[in-house]
C-alpha cells in the first residue's frame, strides 16, 4: 500500500540531508588533500603528498608555466582536454593551487551524487513495501564506500616492512587512486556511460532477461544520454572507454546469437551512439601512436603475458585478491544472480575485460614500464565493487534476508573501507601514495 504524500516527503528530506552531511565531509577532505598535493607541487617540495598533478597544473597554465615533464608525455594532455578547460576556466578567477582543487572537487562530487542517483534507480522500492528512511542511508552508506575502499595493504613499522612487496600501490591498485586528477575527473561520465548503457540494453527485450523492464519502449532521449556520456568520458581520458568498447562489443555479440540475428537492426542503432566518442578516440590514439621522426624507437601496442603487471609486483594473483576482495567474495554468494542481473553481469564482465587488457596488452618504446593499461582496470576494480554494493544492498532489502551471506560480504567490504580510510588518511599527512612512507624516507 502506497504510503501517504507527507511521510514519503519526510524520508525524501531526510535522505537528502544524510547524503548532504556525508557528501560535505568526504568533499572537505578530498579537497584538503588535493590542495595540499597542488600546494607541494608548485613550490617542488618532495617532503610529501606526492601525486601526478604538476603536469595539470602546468597545462592549466598555459604557455607562462614552465614546463618539466617530457614533451611527450605533456603533448598528449592536449587529446583530452575536458578537465583542463574547467580548471583554465576557474583559473581566470582564482590561484592555480584553488583552480585544479575545484576542479577536481566539482567532477568528485559530481560523481559520488550520479552514484547515488543510480544507486536509488537500481533499488527501487518494490509494490506493496513500505519505504524507510533506513533503507536510503544504507544506499548512501554503500555509494560512500565505492569512493573511499582500497586495496588491502600491510602495516608498516618504521622502516621494516611486512613480507608482501615493498609497495602498497603499484601492482595491487585501487578503484580510488586520489593522487590522479584525470582519473578522478573522468569518473562522472563513466558512471554516467556504463549505467546509461545498462538501462539502454535493458530496453531491449531479450528473453526473460531483465524481466522488469523488457517492453519498455526505446527514446531518442535513451541513446542521446549514452552518446553524449561516452563522448564527454573519452573527452576527459580515455582510459574508461578502452575498457567499455571492448565489454559492450562482446554484449553486442552474444545478443546477436542469442536472438539469432533478429536484434541486429536496434543493436545498429546503439553501434551508432559510439562514433562521436570513437572518432575522438582515434584521434587521441593517433596522436600517441603515431609515426615519429625523430627517433626510431619502437612504440604501438604490442602482447606480453602480464609481463608489465609483473615488473611492478610479480605476486599478480595475491595484488587481484588484495584489491577485489569483497567483490570476490560477494561475487562467490552472488554467481547466479549473473544469470538474471544485467547490471551486475555488466559490472563481472567490465572487470574481467580490464583485468585481460591489463595482463595482455602493452605499450611499447618509453611507455611500456607506464603500464597505462592499468588504469582501465582500475575503473575495472571500481566497477566491480560498485556493482557488488548494489547486489549486495539487493539482498538486504529482500524479505527472505541470508543472513550469513550479507554478514560475510559485509564484513569483507568494511575491512576495505577501513583499509582505504587508513590509506586516505596515510596521504591526507602526506604520506607516500605507493609505499605510504614519508617521501623524504625514500
Amino acid at each position: 500500500m502506497k504510503q501517504n504524500t507527507h511521510s514519503e516527503i519526510i524520508i525524501k528530506i531526510a535522505d537528502i540531508a544524510c547524503f548532504l552531511i556525508l557528501l560535505f565531509v568526504f568533499g572537505f577532505f578530498f579537497s584538503r588533500l588535493v590542495y595540499c598535493q597542488s600546494l607541494y607541487a608548485e613550490t617542488g617540495n618532495t617532503e610529501g603528498y606526492y601525486s601526478d598533478i604538476l603536469a595539470y597544473m602546468q597545462h592549466i597554465q598555459g604557455p607562462q608555466a614552465e614546463i618539466t615533464f617530457e614533451k611527450e608525455v605533456y603533448s598528449t594532455l592536449d587529446t583530452y582536454p575536458l578537465f583542463f578547460l574547467l580548471g583554465k576556466l576557474l583559473y581566470k578567477f582564482m590561484d592555480i593551487n584553488h583552480a585544479i582543487m575545484w576542479s577536481e572537487l566539482i567532477l568528485n562530487s559530481l560523481a559520488i551524487i550520479l552514484s547515488k542517483y543510480f544507486f536509488e534507480k537500481s533499488l527501487p522500492v518494490k509494490e506493496g513495501e513500505k519505504d524507510h528512511i533506513l533503507r536510503h542511508i544504507l544506499i548512501s552508506l554503500g555509494v560512500c564506500a565505492c569512493f573511499i575502499m582500497s586495496m588491502w595493504w600491510l602495516p608498516r613499522f618504521g622502516k621494516i616492512t611486512l613480507p608482501f612487496k615493498d609497495q602498497v600501490f603499484y601492482g595491487t591498485y585501487s578503484g580510488n587512486p586520489w593522487h590522479n586528477a584525470t582519473y578522478i575527473a573522468v569518473r562522472p561520465f563513466a558512471i554516467s556511460t556504463f549505467f546509461a548503457f545498462v538501462y539502454l540494453m535493458k530496453k531491449i527485450p531479450y528473453k526473460k532477461d531483465d524481466k522488469a523492464e523488457n517492453g519498455e519502449k526505446l527514446k531518442v532521449w535513451d541513446f542521446v544520454l549514452f552518446s553524449v556520456s561516452l563522448f564527454l568520458s573519452v573527452l576527459t581520458k580515455p582510459t574508461f572507454a578502452l575498457v567499455f568498447y571492448s565489454a559492450s562489443v562482446l554484449v553486442f555479440l552474444f545478443r546477436l546469437f542469442a536472438s539469432k540475428g533478429k536484434q541486429i537492426k536496434v543493436l545498429l542503432l546503439v553501434a551508432l551512439s559510439y562514433i562521436p566518442a570513437a572518432l575522438v578516440l582515434l584521434y587521441q590514439f593517433g596522436g600517441v601512436f603515431g609515426k615519429r621522426v625523430e627517433t626510431s624507437e619502437e612504440h604501438g601496442i604490442g602482447f606480453t603475458f602480464f609481463g608489465v603487471w609483473r615488473s611492478a609486483n610479480p605476486h599478480v594473483a595475491a595484488a587481484i585478491f588484495y584489491a577485489n576482495v569483497f567483490a570476490l567474495v560477494t561475487l562467490c554468494f552472488f554467481i547466479k544472480e549473473l544469470k538474471n542481473d544485467f547490471l551486475y553481469r555488466f559490472g563481472v564482465l567490465y572487470f574481467a575485460v580490464a583485468l585481460l587488457e591489463a595482463g595482455l596488452l602493452c605499450e611499447k618504446g618509453f611507455r611500456y614500464s607506464h603500464f597505462n593499461f592499468s588504469w582501465g582496470y582500475m575503473h575495472g576494480i571500481f566497477f566491480f565493487s560498485m556493482v557488488s554494493i548494489v547486489i549486495l544492498l539487493k539482498e538486504c532489502f529482500k524479505k527472505k534476508k541470508r543472513w550469513p551471506v550479507i554478514v560475510i560480504s559485509s564484513l569483507s567490504l568494511l575491512s576495505q573501507v577501513v583499509f582505504g580510510i587508513l590509506y586516505f588518511k596515510g596521504l591526507y599527512y602526506g604520506l607516500d601514495y605507493n609505499t605510504l612512507l614519508p617521501s623524504h624516507w625514500l
